[in-house]
C-alpha cells in the first residue's frame, strides 16, 4: 500500500464484531501395548493420533480466563485536559450521536484521572494554549488547514498532544486527503491502513508507559475494521496476530497501533491508531481504557509506575520444561546436558510409566524439579470432580514414592484445565499449572480458587512437537530456529519463554545441541531470568501481593508507596518510573534517608526495592529539581 507521498484506501465506518474460538485437538490413553512402538515411531508420527481409537472421546472443556487485577492509578493535583471538538468531524459518522457520545466517554475517562476536562474547538482555541498544556483530540478526521496549522504550532511550541485514529486525513468537506498531516505531526516514518482481517488484536509488552500495569504482552482484541498504523522508532503497542505476533504495516516493518515519545520541541505526543470505544468485550474495554488514561497521565507531565515483572532486573523470564511421556531414558541425557551448563530443568512426567524408571528419579532431581504430566497421560479438563481429584492425589503420590518429593507442577494433557482442574490440583497439595492461556498474554495468569490461589504458567511460544511432528520440520537447524525465535519473542514482551520439549523427541545428540545453543543465547544476553518453573510460580504469586500506589504533590514531585499484602517477603523487586520530563528535572529517589540503586533509561527509572515484608508498606520520594 502506499506510504504517506501517495493515496492509501479510506477507512469505512465501524463493522460488526467478530468473535474467535479455539480449536481443540483430541488425545486419549497411552496404552500399554504402543509404548515400545512409540519409541521408534515417535520421530516421524504423531502418536497421540494412532492412540486415539483406544479410548472414548476426550471431553469438551469450557475455557477458563483469569481477571486481570489492574493497579491503581495515581493521585494528581489538580490539571486541566483540554478537549478538542471538531463539528466538521461529528457530521463524518453516520450515526448523528456517535460522536459526542465519544467525546463524553473520553471526558470521563479523563476526569477519572483527575482532569478537569474543558472543550475547545477551532484553531484560535489551538493557538490560545500555553506551552505546557495538554490538548486531547479523539477521532478528529475532518479538519481544515488553519485547524491543521494551529496543531503543527502547538507541537512546535512545546505543547502536549493525545490524538486517536485517523487525525486530520480528510479535509473541512471530510474528503480525503491522506495520513501526510497524521504522519508529521507524529512524527512517524510512514503511516497506513491496517486493512480489516477479522480478528483484530493489539499487543501491548512491557516497558512502555502506556502499557504501564498490563501484565506483559497482553492481547486486546478490537471490532475488526481499518485502523491506521504507524511506524516509528516510539511505537509502544503493535498490532498482532491471535499468537501475539506484530501484523507487518503495509509499507513493512511491524505495524505500530499506538505510540508515545518527546517532540524535538520537548512536547510530549501520543496517539491510538483506533477509537477508544471499540473493544471486543469488557474485559478489553477495560485495557483499552487504561492504555487511554496512561496515555493522557503521561502526555500532561504526571509519573507513572509499575512494577517490574521479574526479579533482580530481568526483562524476561525461561524456563526448560520436559514432557517425560515415552523414552525416558531421554531425560537422563538431557538432565546431564542442562545439569553441565547449571539450567535448571523441569521434569513433568507421567507417574504411571515413570514408576517402571525408578533409576531415573535420583538423575532428575538433581538438576532440577518434577512435576506431573496426569498418571496415565488421558485428557484432565473436562472430566468429573471427583474423577480430577482423584487423578491429582494419585498423581502427587506417584510421585512421591518415585523421587521423594510431592511436585508442585502440573502439566496437563494437551495443556487443557478447566475451572475443576485449578481446583483438584491447588486442594491436592500442588501451586501451579505449566498450560495454555489461549495466547492472552505472555505472562503466568493468577486464579483464585476455594482452596487458594494457583498461578498458570503459559506456553505463547512454539514447542518441539509443533516444529517437528505438526510442520513434519525435523532437522535440527528448525528447531534451533524456532525456539531463538521465542526468545527473542518473549524478551521484547517481557514475558515468560517456556520452552517446551517430549523425550520422544529430544533423541539426538544434534538436537540437544540446538535446544542448548538458544539457552546459551538467552544466558549471554544478560537480560533473561532462567529459574525453574516452580521458582517462576512463586515469584509471580509474590509480585502479585505487591500494591503500588502514586501520589503526586503540588510541585509535580511524587510519593510511590509499595505495601505487601502477601504471606511471603518479596526480594528482588524493581518499580520502574516513567518519567515525563528529561532525567534533569528530577533529583535521585530516596526510600527514608537511603538513596537506593536506580538505573535511567528510555522511559524513565528503574529502582531496586529493599526487602519488603508481608504488611509492610514502603515510601519512595521522587523529588522534583527546583527550576
Amino acid at each position: 500500500m502506499p506510504g504517506m507521498a501517495g493515496r492509501v484506501a479510506e477507512p469505512p465506518g465501524p463493522r460488526t464484531p467478530w468473535t474467535w474460538a479455539g480449536a481443540i485437538l483430541l488425545l486419549g490413553t497411552l496404552v500399554a501395548g504402543l509404548v515400545g512402538a512409540a519409541i521408534l515411531l515417535w520421530r516421524f508420527i504423531d502418536v497421540d493420533a494412532l492412540l486415539e481409537a483406544n479410548d472414548e472421546m476426550p471431553p469438551s472443556v469450557e475455557e477458563v480466563v483469569a481477571e486481570i487485577v489492574l493497579p491503581e492509578l495515581p493521585a494528581t493535583v489538580a490539571w486541566t485536559a483540554y478537549l478538542y471538538e471538531s463539528p466538521r468531524s461529528a457530521r463524518f459518522f453516520p450515526n448523528q450521536d456517535y460522536y459526542s457520545a465519544l467525546l463524553v466517554r473520553w471526558g470521563s475517562l479523563l476526569e477519572v484521572v483527575g482532569a478537569t476536562v474543558e472543550r475547545v474547538s477551532g484553531a484560535a482555541a489551538i493557538d490560545s494554549l500555553g506551552q505546557g498544556e495538554l490538548l486531547v483530540m479523539p477521532a478528529a478526521v475532518c479538519l481544515d488547514d488553519e485547524e491543521r496549522d494551529a496543531l503543527l504550532r502547538h507541537a512546535e511550541r512545546g505543547g502536549h498532544m493525545l490524538a486517536t485514529w485517523a487525525l486530520g486525513a480528510r479535509d473541512e468537506e471530510c474528503d480525503w486527503l491522506g495520513y501526510e498531516f497524521l504522519r508529521d505531526v507524529a512524527g512517524a516514518e510512514t503511516a497506513g491502513t491496517l486493512e480489516g482481517r477479522p480478528p483484530t488484536y493489539l499487543v501491548a509488552p512491557h516497558g512502555s508507559v502506556i502499557a504501564a500495569g498490563l501484565p506483559p504482552g497482553s492481547r486486546i482484541e478490537l471490532r475488526t475494521e481499518p485502523w491506521i498504523t504507524l511506524r516509528a522508532h516510539a511505537s509502544s503497542v503493535f498490532w498482532s496476530d491471535w499468537a501475539l505476533n506484530p501484523r507487518p504495516a503495509p509499507e513493512g516493518g511491524a505495524g505500530g497501533a499506538a505510540l508515545a515519545h518527546r517532540l524535538d520541541s520537548g512536547g510530549r505526543f501520543t496517539w491510538f491508531g483506533y477509537r477508544v470505544d471499540v473493544a471486543a468485550s469488557e474485559p478489553d474495554q477495560r485495557l483499552v481504557d487504561r492504555l487511554a488514561q496512561n496515555a493522557a497521565l503521561w502526555a500532561a507531565g504526571h509519573v507513572v509506575a509499575d512494577v517490574d515483572p521479574w526479579p533482580g532486573g530481568y526483562e524476561a523470564a525461561m524456563a526448560v520444561t520436559l514432557d517425560v511421556e515415552h523414552s525416558f531414558r531421554n531425560s537422563r541425557r538431557l538432565a546431564r546436558r542442562f545439569g553441565a551448563i547449571h539450567v535448571p530443568v523441569t521434569f513433568f512426567v507421567v507417574t504411571q510409566l515413570a514408576l517402571e524408571h525408578p533409576e531415573l528419579a535420583p538423575a532428575l532431581r538433581a538438576v532440577g524439579e518434577i512435576g506431573s504430566h496426569s498418571v496415565d497421560h488421558r485428557q484432565i479438563a473436562g472430566r468429573s470432580w471427583n474423577t480430577q481429584l482423584a487423578g491429582a492425589n494419585q498423581a502427587r503420590a506417584d510421585i512421591a514414592a518415585w523421587s521423594g518429593d510431592l511436585p508442585l507442577g502440573l502439566r496437563p494433557p494437551r495443556e487443557l484445565f478447566d475451572s475443576l482442574t485449578l481446583e483438584a490440583w491447588r486442594r491436592s497439595g500442588g501451586t501451579y499449572l505449566a498450560a495454555s492461556n489461549g495466547a492472552r498474554s505472555a505472562a503466568p495468569d493468577i486464579f483464585d480458587v476455594e482452596s487458594g490461589a494457583i498461578v498458570v504458567l503459559p506456553r505463547v511460544v512454539d514447542d518441539d512437537y509443533t516444529v517437528i511432528v505438526t510442520r513434519g520440520q525435523t532437522r535440527p537447524d528448525s528447531l534451533r530456529a524456532a525456539f531463538a525465535s521465542g526468545l527473542e519473542k518473549m524478551r521484547s514482551l517481557g514475558g515468560l519463554d517456556l520452552v517446551t520439549l517430549h523425550t520422544q523427541l529430544v533423541d539426538s545428540d544434534r538436537r540437544l545441541d540446538a535446544l542448548e545453543s538458544v539457552v546459551r543465547l538467552a544466558q549471554e544476553a544478560g537480560d533473561v531470568w532462567i529459574a525453574g518453573a516452580s521458582e517462576i510460580a512463586d515469584w509471580w504469586m509474590q509480585r502479585a501481593g505487591l500494591e503500588l500506589g502514586v501520589r503526586e504533590r503540588a510541585d509535580r514531585s511524587a510519593i510511590l508507596w509499595v505495601h505487601n499484602s502477601g504471606t511471603e517477603p518479596v526480594t528482588s523487586a524493581w518499580l520502574r518510573i516513567y518519567l515525563p520530563g528529561e532525567r534533569a528535572t528530577y533529583a535521585a529517589p530516596e526510600i527514608g534517608e537511603v538513596i537506593p540503586e536506580s538505573h535511567y533509561g528510555p522511559w524513565g527509572l528503574r529502582v531496586r526495592l529493599p526487602i519488603i515484608e508481608p504488611g509492610e508498606s514502603l515510601g519512595i520520594l521522587l523529588p522534583r529539581r527546583a527550576g
